[in-house]
């Protein structure tokens, strides 16, 4: 990795696990920016289990990818770059890009799957979900295979690892549960379950069909997610929970003014959808982000699926098990 001031060298710490039989090469990651605690939990607890010591080809594993954002506990490399956006990198670039073409030059194009662990931003809990671009073959039968209520079909941006695997037809899909500085048991132990059970699916560990499902429906593929943002400052109170369904015109949230003027706005639905992800900071300035919504095709069928889920799969509420690291 480049070197830090007074030539101290930063290591990104890599595991490879070659099986004793031939398959497929599997790349895992965590922590792009830094401050993710949930995907680094993730993959250690995975590479503990027995069933590796029968693997079918071979896991790259790399539970730090940002090693100086979590030195620093913050998303920013030195000179105020973001990690996510700086693909496929650079090795004369600045430091991002040179670091983005370090991971893909050596780890990335060397798999033929990636599985991204992430979390939301600061404060901001998100319903464990898979999201990839459809764009590319073979993301959404993959997707299905990892059991988790909601999958979302999200086109790659530009400067992100999830265009240079579109650019180069190389699959890959990204976990998203939990937020930033947090840990969250629930998400870890569903992110680890998720894992083993796709790749036993693609034959790379042994089979788990003989054994209970838990889960047995498959996933609701999402259209699209986007933020519904505040349109006042003020103290923002959430009227709805993760994974609950809103239909077009519900009430999101409050947003009151502090100051004694008592001013009040209300944050509503643009149209019929799903909870994914929720700001979970009361203080909140205009723009800031407030409610994540999925919109599903068929929202009643959608709706009463999760309800189902969530019986078994999600806790009271997503996240609200989640303590500070």
């Amino acid at each position: 990795m480049p070197e830090l001031l007074g030539f101290a060298p930063l290591y990104m710490p890599i595991r490879v696990i070659n099986g004793k039989h031939e398959g497929p090469t599997v790349l895992l990651f965590a922590t792009m920016r830094g401050d993710e605690f949930n995907g680094l939990e993730i993959i250690r607890n995975f590479l503990e289990l027995d069933d590796l010591n029968d693997l079918h080809g071979r896991i790259l594993a790399a539970p730090v990818l940002n090693v100086y954002g979590l030195l620093n506990r913050r998303p920013d490399l030195p000179g105020g770059q973001r990690l996510e956006n700086a693909f496929p990198g650079d090795v004369e670039g600045r430091y991002s890009e040179r670091l983005a073409h370090l991971f893909v030059d050596s780890l990335f194009q060397h798999c033929q799957l990636a599985v991204e662990f992430s979390s939301g931003e600061m404060h901001h809990n998100t319903l464990p979900h898979i999201h990839t671009d459809f764009g590319t073959p073979g993301n959404r039968e993959l997707a299905a295979d990892f059991p988790v209520s909601v999958i979302v079909d999200e086109r790659a941006e530009p400067g992100t690892v999830q265009e240079v695997a579109r650019t180069g037809g190389q699959n890959i899909l990204s976990y998203r549960a939990g937020e930033a500085m947090h840990t969250n048991p629930h998400a870890i132990r569903l992110g680890q379950e998720g894992l083993a059970h796709l790749l036993a699916r693609l034959g790379m560990l042994p089979s788990r069909e003989s054994e209970p499902v838990e889960l047995p429906r498959q996933p609701l593929i999402a259209e699209s997610s986007e933020w519904v943002y505040a349109t006042k400052s003020g103290i923002a109170e959430a009227q709805v929970q993760l994974g609950d369904q809103v239909s077009s015109g519900q009430k999101l949230a409050d947003i009151r003014e502090p100051f004694g003027s008592y001013q009040e706005v209300t944050a509503k639905a643009p149209t019929d959808a799903v909870v994914v992800g929720r700001n979970e900071v009361p203080m909140v300035y205009e723009g800031d982000p407030l409610i994540r919504l999925a919109r599903f095709a068929q929202i009643e069928r959608a709706a009463t699926t999760l309800q189902t889920w969530s019986e078994q799969e999600l806790p009271a509420e997503a996240g609200s098990d989640s303590a500070e690291s």
